[in-house]
């Protein structure tokens, strides 16, 4: 039996399939990283110590893999469970000969278990395929309460604390455990926790990408948000368009991005529409990408940590130079005269708003003068306001 589980959450939920399969039936369990020849290749070392497989006449680490293989597809090996996780680099599992795949045993007696982010690795696989959907409220309760030592039941202002936390990391598994880590490691509270998550985006991102250890798994995570790095570096490598469309995503609204701000951001091969969607397909293939449709048009989401993960990823001088080529798309689409500003696609203002957001650049001061007359012509005249007093502000410190 071969299976796959793709999404952001699939090795929860593995651990979980595994832990009631050593319950429920005699079999034994293995669990290897197939996220790099290195990491692979020492997990089949260490089954081979485990189960007694005699290596001394391999001489090659090839040979030595091969002998694992023969041990699992043989009558000695018998019922079993194999977790290969992680198994997101497509060119490790793309034919047969691939660096991993050709080490992948094939036999009736056991059970392989794929977890990637990739759907393109269960097809190559020819993988029965489970679509891990996002974690609900009440599950990622139950999995805080279980992790978290302090609690028995979670109760009125704890209660609510715990779950606006959960609700802003979008109910993420990993992010859940990661958040009860940081809780415990530091003895603060759900209520401190929560309020520091809140204070400011940059709080939020120095606390989510704060290292923590995981006992069920005995592994160190760098971080929440470094788990996404491995991927970018993925998609950077295979398809570059790709990588750069997730970049110049990062400093829109994360929600309701319009097709044509994607289309006419001045990428190499945007304008081709068969790339554009493959490097769409490619995104939305490693589940950091979602598309919905309003009408007849398109728009694309990013979750908030993806996007949050992205800007933490980005080299130091990369964040000024992606959100300057934000601005440069929107200011373009954005209407110049009052009157035409009257019809401007609505969709596009959370994106100005977005991308104008701390920004010293003088196009942003502009974009933002533009935007905060639409807000007033349109009679959002709090909005107006606030956005007037950013501009103003500005204007000043440009002229200190």
């Amino acid at each position: 039996m071969k299976g796959a589980l793709t999404s952001l959450s699939k090795t929860q939920i593995a651990l979980e399939y595994v832990h009631q399969c050593d319950s429920d039936r005699n079999c034994n369990i293995f669990w290897v990283q197939g996220s790099g020849m290195s990491k692979f290749s020492e997990g089949f070392m260490a089954i081979a110590q485990h189960v007694q497989i005699p290596l001394h006449n391999a001489v090659t680490e090839e040979a030595r893999l091969l002998v694992v293989r023969r041990w699992f597809e043989g009558p000695h090996s018998g019922t079993w469970i194999l977790v290969i996780d992680n198994a997101d680099n497509e060119a490790d599992f793309a034919t047969n000969d691939s660096s991993i795949a050709k080490f992948i045993p094939q036999a009736t007696s056991g059970t392989l278990i794929f977890t990637t982010r990739s759907r393109q690795v269960a097809l190559q696989q020819c993988l029965e395929t489970i679509e891990v959907g996002k974690m609900g409220e009440e599950e990622a309760l139950e999995l805080f309460s279980k992790r978290y030592c302090g609690s028995g039941n979670l109760e009125g202002k704890e209660y609510e604390d715990v779950a606006a936390i959960l609700g802003s990391v979008h109910h993420l598994p990993l992010a859940v455990v990661g958040s009860v880590a940081y809780m415990t490691k530091t003895a603060v509270s759900p209520s401190i926790y929560w309020n520091i998550l809140r204070e400011s985006e940059e709080q939020m991102k120095n606390l989510l990408s704060q290292p923590f250890y995981d006992i069920q798994r005995e592994a160190a995570h760098e971080s929440i948000l470094s788990t996404f790095f491995a991927t970018f570096d993925q998609i950077r490598q295979q398809m570059p368009l790709a990588a750069d469309l997730l970049r110049r995503m990062a400093f829109f609204n994360h929600q309701n991005i319009p097709e044509e701000l994607l289309t006419q951001c001045s990428l190499e091969g945007v304008h081709h529409l068969a790339e554009f969607h493959t490097a769409i397909g490619k995104l939305s293939g490693f589940s950091l990408v979602t598309s919905v449709k309003h009408g007849d048009k398109t728009f694309y989401q990013l979750d908030r940590l993806v996007q949050l993960s992205l800007q933490a990823y980005l080299p130091t001088r990369e964040p000024e130079q992606g959100r300057a080529a934000a601005l440069k798309v929107i200011s373009r689409l954005f209407p110049q005269s009052q009157d035409e500003q009257r019809s401007i696609d609505p969709t596009y203002i959370p994106h100005a708003l977005a991308a104008t957001k701390d920004s010293t650049d003088p196009v942003a001061e502009e974009l933002g003068f533009r935007v905060a007359f639409y807000l007033l012509d349109t009679e959002s005249y709090d909005d107006a306001e606030i956005q007037f007093r950013g501009c103003a502000a500005l204007c000043e410190e440009r002229n200190e």
